[in-house]
């Protein structure tokens, strides 16, 4: 049986210092909690500090109420303003701005990219 496409897929890698997610499908509180949870875990492993979250197969149009509560949870689930956060969006996404303005009024270093070769430069350097 084929798998549904709306339903979450979610991949989790480590390459040179940067926890990368791979969020493709419908986008859900609870599974989104426990990637959360996830990436606090291999961030206190690896000992990093840099996430990339590659959105640009995600559904997340219906995801407003929900992006805040994660960014007011994000701490509880070890997700704090020590990580510097960059968002991988397809272009023209309407939230994507939304996403970024959550997370920043929220206490976070975070941007959103639609290149990702930009956004892995973002997460490299020193520059908010």
């Amino acid at each position: 049986m084929a798998a549904d496409r709306n339903s979450p897929d979610i991949r989790i890698t480590t390459e040179a210092g940067i926890i990368r997610v791979v969020y493709r499908g419908k986008v859900e509180f609870d599974v989104t909690t426990k990637m959360l949870r996830d990436v606090a875990r291999i961030a206190s492993k690896e000992d990093t500090r840099l996430l990339l979250i590659d959105i640009r197969d995600a559904d997340y149009r219906s995801y407003h109420l929900e992006s805040i509560k994660h960014a007011e949870q994000g701490r509880s689930l070890g997700i704090d303003a020590t990580f510097r956060i960059a968002f991988l969006g397809a272009e023209n996404e309407v939230m994507l701005g939304y996403v970024e303005n959550v997370a920043v009024n929220r206490g976070y270093r975070s941007k959103v990219f639609t290149d990702e070769s930009k956004a892995l430069v973002w997460l490299g350097s020193d520059a908010i």
